[in-house]
């Protein structure tokens, strides 16, 4: 099959997508030039490319690619930096797999990662492989994406971030990032007011200033900036913690229905299918959802509520956190934290009808697209 008639076959959304990778690169190849680059990444393949059908989900890589990422998964200290150091030094992770030594990694890491690939089992390959056959799956009977490093639709903030996962699963539309600006609301699950209406309101505002509201799909605040966005017509990203064959928490199945039925909200996560939620996936989403955002909005949190692991997160990743100002109370000891802390800006909203606070940092947001 030519790449004319590939290119042919491509919805308006993939086209969309390959012109914006194509204008990044320099110089910047024709789009049948970029279609014949992406074949060969493996990134505009699917189960029916070779059959001539109508292409269903073109934003997933081969079985081989992704049971090669898979494979270095299993080696210790083969993290996100490391497989993007390695994408960005023009070694894909079939070749890292059979020629270790052209790792762009030197000193004792380079030998460590090495020795890591040398000692794999057989096993250990077919299981990956056997993984990646099953996700592929999974992927095409809920016509979702799997993006990896070098995908188009791979979001550019957490490509650039200290968590560039090499594997992301996609349900719902990956444009709704597509180049625009996005801010981070999370909270306790159990947001009361007045920091519940001062959530909706900031969503809200941040929605009408062209931001993406990126949350967690938890109930509280997270559920709050979902459907704050959604109301005003703008759009949404759910990090979850578990796989994309799974809602949770439960409760919110109604949201989740909701959700994939509109257009302006997706579904992120880096589990795969089938896995379950657990404490240090919760942990994980908390990192994902700062990486996709330029700023972080903590609600309302205890010190030791999960919403902190954001705030930690948005220290670690150099970005602004701000929250809404104390009542005093343990509920919101979080909030009194965020705002005595000088390394992330300490941004404190009054809780009061003056929203002046609020739109000139959501401005600020927005001028860093």
């Amino acid at each position: 099959m030519t790449t004319q008639s590939i290119e042919s076959r491509l919805d308006e959304a993939t086209i969309k997508a390959l012109d914006g990778w194509r204008t990044r690169r320099s110089p910047a190849p024709s789009r049948s030039e970029a279609v014949r680059l992406l074949l060969e990444e493996r990134l505009l393949t699917n189960w029916n490319v070779a059959t001539g059908a109508p292409l269903r989900n073109v934003h997933c890589p081969s079985v081989e690619r992704l049971s090669a990422i898979f494979t270095l998964e299993r080696v210790s200290g083969f993290g996100p930096v490391k497989f993007r150091a390695m994408y960005e030094a023009g070694v894909d992770a079939q070749t890292a797999i059979g020629e270790p030594n052209l790792l762009p990694f030197t000193g004792r890491t380079g030998e460590k990662l090495r020795n890591g690939i040398n000692s794999l089992s057989d096993a250990d390959r077919a299981e990956a492989r056997a993984r990646a056959v099953d996700q592929l799956e999974r992927a095409n009977d809920l016509s979702a994406a799997i993006l990896v490093h070098g995908d188009p639709r791979y979001p550019a903030r957490v490509y650039a971030s200290n968590n560039p996962v090499p594997v992301l699963y996609v349900r719902g539309n990956p444009e709704v990032w597509d180049e625009a600006g996005a801010v981070a609301i999370v909270g306790s699950r159990n947001t009361r007011e007045p920091y519940a209406d001062a959530a909706r309101q900031f969503a809200t505002a941040a929605t009408r200033k062209g931001l993406v509201v990126v949350s967690g799909f938890a109930m509280g605040a997270d559920s709050i900036g979902h459907r704050a966005a959604v109301e005003a017509g703008g759009r949404t990203v759910c990090v979850m913690p578990c796989g994309l064959d799974k809602v949770f928490p439960p409760e919110n199945r109604g949201l989740w229905e909701e959700l994939l039925a509109y257009s302006g909200a997706t579904f992120v996560s880096e589990f795969g299918f089938g896995q379950r939620a657990s404490s240090l996936f919760l942990r994980k989403r908390n990192k994902l959802i700062v990486a996709f955002a330029q700023g972080v909005l903590v609600a309302q949190s205890a010190t030791t509520g999960g919403a902190m692991n954001a705030y930690r997160f948005g220290r670690e990743q150099k970005k602004p956190v701000a929250t809404f100002e104390t009542d005093g109370s343990e509920g919101t000891s979080g909030n009194a934290l965020i705002g005595r802390d000088e390394c992330t800006g300490g941004f404190v909203f009054e809780l009061t009808s003056d929203s002046s606070g609020q739109e000139a940092w959501l401005q600020r947001l927005s001028s860093w697209i």
